[in-house]
């Protein structure tokens, strides 16, 4: 399998330092190894334009690929050791013996996102342990920034997955890859959706993607011109695979939750009751809130934003309520909702479950989405940065994932005369996404700066090709 870079020129600031970096892998493969490598990647990371949160719940996303990637070279090495090293000298070269490949490191290593990436396509057949008996070396450099919501750490989960797949010569399909690698990355330990690593894998030059799930699809939508795209770092670092950790896992937990009562709200209903319905539908199979809006029962969004209302009257919920409403004892709820990792289980919050906020957030949040591909396929950027206004608005007062920082960035781009502000990513830090007229980036940068600061980091993005590889 042969896969060529583009002959287009890789758009925006990237270009030139991405091309850096495709060197310095081969160059710090070369110096490591003491031979040529026999494959380079360029794994992307991506803006998601709109749809927070929403791909574990099984409801659609809109992000887009871009061209800050990281690079990688790499080859087979003819022995079971695996073996990677880094052009960033804060990531120290390791040696991993294929015996040990399921042996996690303490979170936050980086050697952990390449034994989630292989753990994930033995998990799924993608790659046979035979195939890795033959070992593999792996140098990696990057301009893509760790931390600020540009998804790094599934960028590099696909790109060693790409990797080991190409040194060793397997075909594959793409949108298998993307699904497998959604679920291998929660050996980091994160319960996300798919997102990522769909958009890292198939997202497309010059189109967002809108992305759903379960199973997963993905559709190009162009994106024109008309508007640019701006990020700003709030400089705020959150490591979703060690400190963040608890917080991210947090939400998909209040998620099921909120599903789980819903459906016991809903089952409580006569037939001829407007939820009644669902008894005769099968209402036991609906696994996520996106199961709700999807055949066989297709309900509005509009009318499932109200009976969230009814079904979750409590602002809060405490385990006591949970045990009580869902009729499970303790143990049995803590292994079915509460679980985040081997052995851990998330305690009950101080502010308590907070199910119906999360709930409406997803729901309205999916609705956003569909109305958000409308507006960029009419080129409606009026229409398109109100809804990206409402959805860091849903973010930070229902799902309250915002930050001091991140609203000071938004308040700014605001009174800059930007179209729409949010942040983007899995939020608590990192960046906001700023929609700007087009040819207004240089005043855009240049108010920013003189509400907040020269120092502040600001730069262009455009939607990119996905994940590519040269042989």
């Amino acid at each position: 399998m042969s896969e060529q870079w583009p002959n287009a020129s890789r758009p925006s600031l990237s270009a030139q330092q991405t091309d850096q970096s495709i060197d310095a892998a081969a160059d710090r493969f070369r110096e490591r190894f003491g031979c040529a490598a026999r494959v380079v990647i360029r794994a992307p990371g991506r803006v998601n334009l709109i749809g927070e949160h929403t791909d574990y719940n099984g409801l659609p996303v809109l992000p887009f690929a871009i061209a800050q990637s990281h690079c990688l070279a790499a080859a087979d090495c003819g022995q079971p050791v695996i073996e990677i090293a880094n052009a960033d000298p804060q990531y120290g070269p390791k040696a991993i013996a294929l015996d040990d490949l399921s042996a996690f490191s303490t979170a936050g290593q980086w050697d952990n996102y390449l034994r989630a990436a292989l753990m994930g396509l033995l998990d799924t057949g993608l790659i046979e342990r035979e195939h890795l008996s033959g070992g593999l070396r792996v140098a990696v450099s990057s301009d893509l920034p760790a931390r600020v919501g540009l998804s790094s750490s599934s960028a590099l989960v696909v790109g060693f997955a790409l990797a080991a797949l190409h040194a060793h010569r397997v075909q594959f399909e793409r949108l298998r890859l993307a699904e497998a690698l959604a679920e291998a990355e929660h050996y980091v330990g994160t319960r996300g959706g798919g997102m990522d690593q769909a958009v890292c894998l198939l997202g497309q030059k010059d189109h967002a993607a809108r992305i759903d799930f379960f199973p997963l699809q993905v559709e190009p939508v162009s994106f024109g011109e008309g508007v640019e795209v701006f990020l700003a770092d709030s400089g705020v670092r959150v490591e979703k695979s060690s400190a963040g950790r608890a917080l991210f896992n947090r939400r998909p937990i209040e998620c099921r939750l909120a599903l789980a009562l819903f459906k016991k709200w809903a089952a409580s209903h006569d037939r001829d009751a407007p939820w009644g319905k669902w008894i005769g539908q099968g209402h036991e199979r609906v696994r996520y809130w996106g199961d709700l809006v999807k055949p066989p029962l297709k309900l509005p969004h509009e009318s499932l934003l109200p009976a969230i209302r009814e079904a979750l009257v409590q602002p809060r919920y405490t385990t006591a309520d949970l045990i009580k409403h869902l009729g499970l004892g303790e143990i049995e709820l803590r292994e079915t909702y509460l679980k985040m990792g081997a052995d851990e289980y998330m305690p009950e919050p101080s502010d308590g479950f907070r199910l119906r906020q999360r709930a409406e957030h997803v729901v309205a949040e999916a609705l956003r989405v569909e109305q958000a591909v409308a507006a960029l396929r009419e080129r409606n950027w009026g229409r398109l940065g109100n809804l990206i206004s409402a959805s860091h608005e849903s973010c930070r007062d229902l799902y309250e994932i915002s930050c001091p920082e991140i609203e000071r960035l938004v308040t700014a781009a605001a009174e800059t005369g930007a179209l729409a502000s949010r942040l983007t990513g899995a939020g608590f830090g990192g960046c906001t996404l700023h929609l700007v007229g087009q040819d207004s980036g240089e005043r855009f940068i240049g108010e920013m700066r003189r509400h907040l600061g020269t120092t502040l980091r600001l730069w262009k993005v455009v939607p990119s090709p996905g994940a590519e590889v040269e042989i």
